[in-house]
């Protein structure tokens, strides 16, 4: 993409060496700010990209988990417009070079990135220090049967203790999460 600083490639270079999730993309964004505010795309389709069927915004408050969930069918696409956020990746399709391997990524607003998660690789939203406004698009509209939910609280997903989850009664531990990936392969 054209007009990318290289101060933000760079970043960003770094954090694809260190997330090696096939199928998972980041696509650093430019933000044009001036004396009326910030102005930054966020999606193009001409970016060749797959079409988004929805769209949603969710804010986080400071020390909040949502998530962890990974999609069978579906792929996510999302950006951080407001805050900083940290994204806990985890490849859950078995045949991975990475199955299993917990990675993170710090995204924040002001240096705004489009993040693709593909079906199979769970996921999980942590505004640590400052609340956090996220835009997530989905290929699919929302899907319950496409929405499969860990126990945020399984230490196998390495989030610290004391952040704030929500008890979900759908929410399993990642080995059941993994089986049930299995069973709709």
């Amino acid at each position: 993409m054209a007009g990318i600083t290289t101060s933000i490639e760079t970043a960003f270079e770094i954090e694809r060496g260190a997330i090696p999730i096939p199928g998972l993309t980041v696509h650093p964004l430019v933000a044009h700010a001036d004396a009326r505010g910030v102005l930054t795309e966020f999606f193009r389709s001409s970016w060749g990209m797959e079409t988004m069927s929805q769209w949603t915004a969710m804010t986080l408050e400071s020390r909040v988990v949502r998530g962890p969930t990974v999609h069978p069918r579906h792929l996510d696409a999302m950006v951080v417009v407001s805050g900083e956020m940290e994204l806990g990746l985890r490849d859950l399709r078995e045949s991975s070079p990475v199955f299993r391997r917990p990675y993170r990524l710090t995204l924040r607003g002001r240096e705004p990135a489009l993040i693709l998660i593909p079906p199979g690789v769970m996921h999980t939203f942590l505004a640590r220090a400052e609340p956090a406004v996220v835009i997530v698009g989905t290929t699919h509209e929302y899907d319950p049967d496409d929405d499969i939910r860990c126990r945020w609280q399984d230490g196998a997903l390495d989030i610290d203790g004391s952040e704030i989850g929500t008890d979900d009664d759908r929410a399993r531990s990642l080995d059941e999460v993994i089986a049930a990936l299995r069973g709709r392969g």
